[in-house]
């Protein structure tokens, strides 16, 4: 897996992997936190079978992508309009996993006349809600309430993560917990490039995964009301990063959002639910 580059106006560096068909549907990939663009990966097959062209980026400081300290998603929005642009992209899906949803959104609430479909897989509501913290773990409410008030803290936890996630004894043990979906897709062989995505978004440090964590848990500088566009969400009903009452929650608040919650499934649903993704982003909605 060879990365691409394009240097921002800025001088900062953006990376990129490109998966699925080099001449398919362009889809901009972004994944979730802490993941860098390898985790993109995982969905090569099924978008080359879809003939969908699945870009997969090195978020600010993760993986081979310059950091850009204290960023917003409106800054990460005016990167992608300079990336897309670079490609020579006019139109293009945009794609957020978990905590590259919001993202995803931003993208799209900045560049509407640019995207032609927005896809949540598994993705996190706006962290400075109440309701979204409602039935999450408590380990997750412990992350969203020190990256609202107190980011800088977040550098301990995440530096225990960034040990761990380097030895493959206790990688392989964790992704062994969760539900039965989750440890699922971790043994299917299309999934494992994935396991790789974590290690390498921490290949810097852990500044960057803090800086993330802070812009998802504070306001976004958009409502959800405001994301015109068409927006296709899959969710599990299992899911115990992210549960579902959050995506029903955007579900509602989207206008024009059509919502795929599935049964049995859990964060990995997007995975699990690749080929009806990949249908969707090629125009082919089931």
């Amino acid at each position: 897996m060879t990365p691409r580059t394009m240097s921002l106006p800025d001088g900062r560096g953006l990376a990129w992997y490109e998966f699925g068909d080099p001449h398919g549907v362009p889809c901009l990939y972004i994944a979730g936190t802490p993941e860098s663009g390898l985790a993109g990966g995982c969905y090569h097959p099924a978008a080359k079978e879809a003939g969908v062209r699945w870009i997969s980026v090195d978020k600010p400081g993760y993986g081979r992508s310059d950091p850009c300290p204290r960023r917003t998603l409106a800054q990460w929005a005016a990167d992608v309009e300079e990336f897309t642009a670079h490609l020579g992209l006019d139109r293009f899906a945009v794609a957020g996993e978990s905590g590259g949803g919001p993202q995803a959104l931003a993208v799209t609430h900045a560049m509407p006349g640019k995207v032609t479909v927005t896809v949540l897989l598994a993705a996190m509501g706006p962290g400075h809600e109440a309701w979204v913290r409602k039935g999450m773990r408590p380990t997750n409410v412990m992350f969203h309430y020190l990256a609202r008030y107190l980011p800088v803290a977040l550098r301990v936890p995440l530096a225990v993560m960034r040990q761990a996630v380097r030895m493959p004894v206790v990688s392989g043990w964790m992704s062994q917990g969760g539900p039965a979906a989750d440890r699922r897709a971790a043994a299917h062989p299309d999934y494992r490039i994935r396991h790789r995505a974590v290690p390498d978004a921490f290949r810097a440090g852990t500044r960057a995964a803090a800086d993330e964590l802070r812009l998802l848990a504070r306001p976004w500088g958009f409502d959800l009301a405001d994301v015109t566009g068409p927006v296709h969400m899959w969710h599990g009903d299992e899911d115990v990063n992210v549960p579902i009452t959050i995506a029903r929650a955007m579900a509602a608040a989207l206008p024009s959002c059509v919502p795929h919650f599935v049964s049995g499934a859990a964060h990995s649903v997007g995975f699990e639910q690749r080929a009806a993704v990949m249908a969707t982003i090629a125009g082919r909605t089931p």
